[in-house]
């Protein structure tokens, strides 16, 4: 997600991490289903990036 729209994957990982999202082990995607609360909730943490 971060990656299509230029968005360092370190820096949408640690925004994530801030943001709380649930936990996933070292080195492993965070994965939800498109269209889902999940999803949703990543997208407003990926649009935060964009407001810096």
């Amino acid at each position: 997600m971060a990656l299509e729209v230029g968005i360092d994957l370190a820096v949408f990982q640690t925004a994530l991490r801030r943001a709380k999202f649930p936990p996933r082990k070292v080195k492993q995607d965070w994965e939800v289903k498109i269209g889902s609360d999940d999803y949703s909730a990543m997208r407003s943490v990926l649009v935060t990036l964009f407001r810096r």
